[in-house]
């Protein structure tokens, strides 16, 4: 556990430990909390059937900093997250993604609204629990991490947004050994950017 702790506290210092240059050295914090499903991802999450859950919840925090934007609409990010499992799983979980964030919609006078798709790796401190109960090809303590993402905020507002965020662990249909299946937790959290 002291390895995975030491690993986490050096990957955040390497991340920021050099200014950008600019708009691009933009740097948040997020913190959400959520609860284990064993529904599907795209069968039943994203179709909006109902969703089954478990007796398992995590409490996440992580930082972050934008290191492109590409234009006003879009800006890339690099997020790094430690989780900690209560209930039926217990274990820590450290995740590192990059984000492709979408900035401007028609009804942001109204509530300044922004999408996010992100792609990582995460690694648990041990095989997680109910994915080794649950997936029909069990676990493994590394796996592909995804973030798909809504963010809202007054309009104007720079500093903070609230967000939906589905946090889900995957192998990638048998890509890291042999694990098929996956994990998605539902989650609310805020997010606290830094100019």
């Amino acid at each position: 556990m002291n390895r995975f702790i030491i690993t986490f506290i050096g990957l955040v210092s390497v991340q920021f430990a050099h200014p950008a240059v600019g708009d691009e050295g933009d740097q948040f914090f997020v913190a959400y909390a959520g609860q284990y499903s064993d529904s599907t991802l795209a069968g039943e999450i994203l179709a909006l059937q109902p969703i089954k859950f478990e007796d398992a919840y995590m409490a996440t925090v992580g930082l972050g900093k934008v290191f492109a934007r590409p234009n006003e609409r879009r800006q890339w990010e690099l997020e790094v997250q430690l989780a900690k499992w209560f209930g039926d799983q217990d274990n820590f979980e450290f995740n590192v993604a990059a984000i492709h964030r979408w900035k401007r919609f028609p009804w942001d006078h109204h509530v300044d609204t922004s999408l996010a798709f992100g792609s990582g790796l995460s690694f648990a401190s041990e095989t997680p629990k109910l994915e080794e109960e649950l997936e029909t090809t069990g676990s493994n303590p590394l796996l592909v991490y995804l973030s798909l993402e809504a963010a809202f905020s007054p309009p104007g507002s720079e500093h903070w947004a609230v967000f939906l965020r589905i946090h889900h662990r995957s192998g990638v249909f048998g890509l890291i050994n042999g694990v098929d299946g996956g994990s998605n937790t539902l989650t609310l959290g805020m997010r606290f950017n830094h100019h």
